[in-house]
Protein backbone atom coordinates (compact mmCIF):
# COMPACT_ATOMS: atom_id res chain seq x y z
CA UNK A 1 0.00 0.00 0.00
CA UNK A 2 1.60 3.50 -0.76
CA UNK A 3 0.50 7.17 0.03
CA UNK A 4 -2.73 7.41 -2.13
CA UNK A 5 -4.05 4.02 -0.80
CA UNK A 6 -4.53 0.28 -1.83
CA UNK A 7 -1.92 -0.78 -5.00
CA UNK A 8 -4.13 -1.47 -7.63
CA UNK A 9 -3.29 -5.24 -7.10
CA UNK A 10 -4.15 -5.46 -3.17
CA UNK A 11 -7.80 -3.91 -3.99
CA UNK A 12 -8.96 -6.83 -6.16
CA UNK A 13 -7.93 -9.35 -3.51
CA UNK A 14 -9.69 -7.36 -0.89
CA UNK A 15 -13.19 -7.32 -2.52
CA UNK A 16 -12.68 -11.31 -3.23
CA UNK A 17 -12.00 -11.84 0.53
CA UNK A 18 -15.90 -9.83 0.60
CA UNK A 19 -14.58 -6.15 1.86
CA UNK A 20 -16.90 -3.41 0.88
CA UNK A 21 -14.92 -0.29 -0.28
CA UNK A 22 -16.14 1.22 2.67
CA UNK A 23 -14.71 -1.45 4.66
CA UNK A 24 -11.46 -0.93 2.90
CA UNK A 25 -11.69 3.12 3.40
CA UNK A 26 -12.38 2.56 6.98
CA UNK A 27 -9.25 0.33 7.52
CA UNK A 28 -7.24 2.24 6.09
CA UNK A 29 -8.24 5.36 7.62
CA UNK A 30 -7.57 3.24 10.61
CA UNK A 31 -4.00 2.93 10.02
CA UNK A 32 -3.71 5.84 9.25
CA UNK A 33 -4.85 7.38 12.61
CA UNK A 34 -2.27 4.49 14.51
CA UNK A 35 0.68 5.71 12.53
CA UNK A 36 -0.25 9.36 13.29
CA UNK A 37 -0.88 8.87 17.19
CA UNK A 38 2.89 6.67 17.16
CA UNK A 39 4.65 9.75 15.50
CA UNK A 40 3.17 11.85 17.68
CA UNK A 41 3.74 10.06 21.09
CA UNK A 42 7.16 9.44 19.51
CA UNK A 43 7.46 13.23 19.13
CA UNK A 44 6.46 13.75 22.59
CA UNK A 45 9.39 11.29 23.87
CA UNK A 46 6.89 8.88 25.71
CA UNK A 47 7.84 5.51 26.66
CA UNK A 48 5.82 2.21 27.38
CA UNK A 49 7.03 1.03 30.54
CA UNK A 50 8.49 -2.66 30.47
CA UNK A 51 8.18 -2.95 34.39
CA UNK A 52 4.50 -5.60 34.69
CA UNK A 53 3.83 -3.18 37.74
CA UNK A 54 3.16 -0.53 36.13
CA UNK A 55 0.25 -1.81 34.14
CA UNK A 56 -1.09 -3.11 37.34
CA UNK A 57 -1.47 0.25 39.07
CA UNK A 58 -2.92 1.74 36.24
CA UNK A 59 -5.69 -1.12 36.09
CA UNK A 60 -6.43 -0.62 39.70
CA UNK A 61 -6.96 3.19 39.30
CA UNK A 62 -9.10 2.22 35.89
CA UNK A 63 -11.15 -0.42 37.88
CA UNK A 64 -11.51 2.01 40.93
CA UNK A 65 -12.38 5.37 39.18
CA UNK A 66 -13.03 4.19 35.70
CA UNK A 67 -10.91 6.65 33.08
CA UNK A 68 -11.83 9.97 35.03
CA UNK A 69 -8.92 12.11 35.63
Amino acid sequence: MGQAGPAPPDRPRWSVEGATDLEIHDTVLIAAAFCMFNRYVDGLGMFAPTEPAAYEESARHIVAGGYRA
